[in-house]
C-alpha cells in the first residue's frame, strides 16, 4: 500500500503523527503503511480439550487448507495467512477448540510466569471473555479465575464463552474493578486488568473506523486506569503479580499511568523487564518532554508494523512491598439463598456409578482432579469450585458452576457443555455419524432414519464423525437423534 503524500488529510494516519519521534523514519513509515491493512485472523488453541496444540494445527490444517504463522509469545496461538474453511466456520470454532482471536490480545495472559500450584486469580474486567479462557488454560482448570465485568450487559456472552471453553473453576461476577482492592487486600496470586482505553492505533476497519480522543476524555480514561490499577495491586499478595493491559498505543494511558502508580507508591511493585527483552518491544522511557520511572521500559509495547498485530501495551508487574489500605466489608449473600443444595456422598456415588456405566468415564476422578463439588437446583446438576465455596460463598456471583446434566426420574440426561468438554474421552454411547448426515447435523437439524440399535432410548450420546471429530450431542429417541447443539454452535448461524 502506497501513502499517499498529503497523508495528514486521513484522520486515523494524523493521529499517528505524535509518535514518530519515538520511531525510526523506517519503521514510522511501516506503521503508517500497516494501519489500514487489515491484521491476520489469530486463533488459540483451547489447551483443555486438545493439550498438544501442534498436533491439532495439524489435523486442521490438513482439514481446512489452512497456512499457519505461530504467534510469537504464545505458544497455543496461531496467525492464519491463508485457508480454504474460514477458521469461524468449522465446527471445532462452535464447539470451543480455539477462539478466534487477535495475536495481540494473547499477550497479556501470556506474560504470567508459570506455576506448578492451583493459582487463585481475578480477571478485573473480563468481559468477553478472551483472556479469562487464557488464564483458565494457564491454571490447567485448577485453582479459581474471577471472572469479573463492571457492564451486567456483557455477563450473558461472557457465561457463553466459558461454558463453550468447558471451564469448571470459574465464577462470574459484577462489580467495579476499583472495589476489589478494598474488599479483598492481599488475596489474588494473580490479577490481570484490561484496562478500558481510547481503542488508539487498533488498525482501521469498517467495523473499527477512526475516532478523535480528546484530551479531556484521554485525562478521564488515565485517571479511571490508575485508580483500577491501584485496586488490581491491593488485591494482590505479596509476591503475586498483575498484568496491566491497553489496546492502545496512547503513552497516557500505558507508560504514564504506571509511571503515577510508582511515584504515589514506592516500594510496591516491580515492572518486570523480562518479557520487554525477549521480545524487544520496550515501553517508551520519555513522551512529550517528560521522562518516566525507569521500571517502565521493561514495559511491553507492540506497534502493529513489527508484530503483524493490533497496537497493544502490557506489563508484568510483581507486588513487592504492601499498600496501606484498609479493608471495606464487601456485599455479602447467604449461599443457601441461591437454592443450590449439594448432593449426599451417595447420591454423588450413584452418579458416578451411572456415568461410568453409560460412557465408560470416571466423573469421579473428575471432581477430584478439578476440586469440584455436585450441587443440584431443581432438575440440574452443576459441578461447583470448591475454592469459591471456601473461600467466597458469601460474596454474591452472576453465575456459577459448570452444568453436568438433568436428574429426571434418578436417571442423569448429560448436558450439552459437558459432552463438549470431556466427549473426546468417552468410550462408549458414542454414535458415528454417517457422512451424508454431516452438514444436516451441524446444521441443528434431528435425523430420522438412523440406526440406533443398541442405545437407550432416552440416553444422551456422543456424536462423533470417521475422522473422530466431536459433533457435540445427540439425544436417542424413537425414530430420531435429537440434536443437542445449541443456536451459538450451529454452522447456519
Amino acid at each position: 500500500m502506497n501513502i499517499p503524500p498529503n497523508h495528514t488529510s486521513d484522520p486515523s494516519i494524523s493521529a499517528l503523527e505524535r509518535y514518530a519521534p519515538y520511531l525510526s523514519a523506517e519503521d514510522y513509515q511501516a506503521l503508517l503503511t500497516v494501519i489500514h491493512e487489515p491484521a491476520p485472523i489469530a486463533l488459540r488453541v483451547n489447551l483443555l480439550k486438545s493439550p498438544d496444540p501442534a498436533q491439532a494445527l495439524a489435523k486442521w490444517t490438513n482439514w481446512y487448507g489452512w497456512e499457519t504463522s505461530p504467534v510469537p509469545f504464545y505458544p497455543a496461538g496461531f496467525q492464519l495467512m491463508r485457508y480454504n474453511t474460514s477458521p469461524s466456520q468449522t465446527i471445532e470454532h462452535r464447539l470451543g477448540y480455539y477462539y478466534l482471536q487477535d495475536a495481540a490480545s494473547m499477550l497479556p495472559a501470556a506474560l504470567f510466569s508459570p506455576s506448578n500450584t492451583p493459582s487463585l486469580t481475578l480477571d478485573m474486567a473480563a468481559s468477553p471473555g478472551g483472556k479469562t479462557t487464557q488464564l483458565v488454560d494457564l491454571n490447567q482448570d485448577h485453582g479459581l479465575v474471577i471472572a469479573n465485568d463492571a457492564s451486567t450487559s456483557r455477563l450473558p456472552a461472557l457465561k457463553v464463552v466459558l461454558q463453550t471453553w468447558g471451564a469448571l473453576n470459574t465464577v462470574i461476577t459484577n462489580y467495579p474493578g476499583e472495589k476489589w482492592g478494598a474488599w479483598f487486600p492481599g488475596t489474588f496470586d494473580r490479577v490481570l486488568l484490561d484496562a478500558p482505553c481510547s481503542m488508539e492505533s487498533l488498525r482501521v476497519s469498517p467495523s473499527h473506523p477512526h475516532r478523535s480522543i480528546t484530551p479531556d476524555e484521554r485525562s478521564r480514561l488515565a485517571a479511571r486506569q490508575l485508580a483500577l490499577l491501584e485496586s488490581a495491586v491491593a488485591a494482590t499478595r505479596i509476591g503475586g503479580e498483575i498484568v496491566y493491559s491497553t489496546c492502545t498505543l496512547a503513552p497516557e494511558e500505558d507508560e504514564a499511568v504506571l509511571d503515577a502508580f510508582l511515584k504515589a507508591h514506592p516500594g510496591v511493585i516491580q515492572v518486570e523487564p523480562s518479557p520487554s527483552r525477549q521480545l524487544n518491544a520496550p515501553g517508551l522511557i520519555y513522551f512529550n518532554g517528560k521522562a518516566f520511572d525507569p521500571q517502565v521500559a521493561g514495559s511491553l509495547r507492540l506497534w502493529p508494523h513489527l508484530y503483524g498485530t493490533n497496537g497493544f501495551f502490557a506489563a508484568l508487574i510483581t507486588k513487592i512491598g504492601a499498600m496501606p489500605s484498609s479493608k471495606v466489608k464487601q456485599p455479602t449473600r447467604e449461599f443457601a439463598s441461591t437454592s443450590l443444595s449439594r448432593l449426599s456422598d451417595s447420591q454423588t456415588n450413584q452418579l458416578c456409578k451411572q456415568v461410568q456405566s453409560l460412557y465408560e468415564f470416571d466423573l469421579e476422578a473428575v471432581l477430584e482432579t478439578y476440586q469440584c463439588t455436585l450441587y443440584q437446583r431443581a432438575a440440574q446438576v452443576w459441578l461447583i469450585p470448591e475454592q469459591y465455596l471456601n473461600r467466597f460463598s458469601s460474596l454474591p456471583y452472576a453465575f456459577l458452576g459448570f452444568p453436568l446434566g438433568k436428574l429426571i426420574a434418578n436417571k442423569l440426561e448429560l448436558s450439552f457443555e459437558m459432552v463438549s468438554r470431556f466427549g473426546d474421552a468417552f468410550n462408549a454411547n458414542i454414535y458415528v455419524l454417517p457422512d451424508e448426515y454431516y452438514q444436516d447435523w451441524l446444521r441443528g437439524a434431528d435425523l430420522r432414519g438412523l440406526p440406533l440399535e443398541g442405545i437407550e432410548m432416552g440416553t444422551v450420546v456422543a456424536v462423533r464423525d470417521k475422522l473422530g471429530r466431536n459433533l457435540g450431542a445427540g439425544k436417542a429417541l424413537p425414530k430420531r437423534l435429537r440434536n443437542l447443539l445449541p443456536s451459538r454452535s450451529l454452522l447456519s448461524n
